[in-house]
């Protein structure tokens, strides 16, 4: 078989395999490649994909795996990349007899980086932590703050993880203790100025943006910025990534809404 996670079906294809109404639609295939290649159709009898749609103006706040149910990702071609929206909840599948007919898209490829990013993506759906409602309340214009820097340095941040004490629901008048880590790309060399200028607007504004709130206190350690090589695997584990798209244990009926 052809295929390999990151392949794309084009909308043709789609609409015959009865996968969309209307060929404006993309197929991506995110079935790994071990089950794609066996052939033991009693085992592995289907193949996973999402149904996506290009962006003309990819968000940054969908870039990086950055938000759990809703992705912009680019595939490179001969000419302009193309960029498609994924959204969790438009998985679907086919039989792998069916999709047997049909060819990936030529000419259009998903890098290494590109699919380390989608196989992120697709794990953070299941094993994202999602934080005290008592601490989102006291950072909620916090997060105002980061989504719109997350925005306007969508090739620059890779991600914000936070650090915070205690874990649990605390009742207004008990502090949390927070750190912020802003961390860059080095593929860019404006990350690192950029990065560092979010953790010092952060800090400045900091307590302002909680009081702001009436929620609670939060206490700042440090809001610093490292570099994807300096964040390690080690400050992973002790750290919970901010997924600006789901927050805490409830959600927000109205959602946050940028200033």
């Amino acid at each position: 078989m052809p295929w390999a996670q990151g392949s794309l079906i084009d909308g043709e294809d789609m609409v015959a395999l009865g996968l969309a109404a209307a060929d404006a639609c993309w197929g991506v295939v995110v079935t790994h490649d071990c089950d794609l290649a066996n052939d033991n159709l009693g085992i592995e009898p289907s193949v996973e994909l999402i149904v996506a749609q290009p962006v003309s103006s990819p968000d940054g706040n969908c870039r990086h795996a950055k938000n759990a149910r809703k992705l912009h990702l680019d595939w490179e071609g001969e000419a302009e990349p193309l960029c498609l929206e994924l959204l969790a909840t438009r998985k679907c599948q086919v039989d792998k007899a069916a999709l047997a007919s049909c060819h990936p898209v030529p000419g259009l490829t998903l890098t290494p980086a590109g699919q380390r990013i989608l196989q992120s993506w697709l794990a953070a759906r299941y094993r994202r932590q999602a934080l005290p409602d008592s601490l989102v309340e006291r950072l909620r214009h916090v997060v105002q703050r980061l989504e719109r820097h997350g925005k306007t340095e969508a090739a620059t941040v890779v991600g914000y993880w936070l650090s915070f004490s205690p874990a649990r629901e605390l009742a207004s008048d008990d502090p949390y203790d927070l750190d912020i880590s802003i961390v860059y790309t080095i593929d860019s060399p404006e990350a690192e100025e950029a990065a560092i200028a979010i953790a010092g607007d952060v800090s400045q504004r900091f307590a302002e943006l909680v009081e702001k709130a009436k929620a609670g206190g939060v206490v700042l350690g440090q809001c610093s910025a490292y570099s994807e090589e300096e964040f390690t695997l080690h400050d992973i584990r002790h750290h919970v990534e901010l997924r600006l798209d789901y927050l805490s244990n409830r959600a927000y009926p109205d959602g946050i809404e940028l200033e």
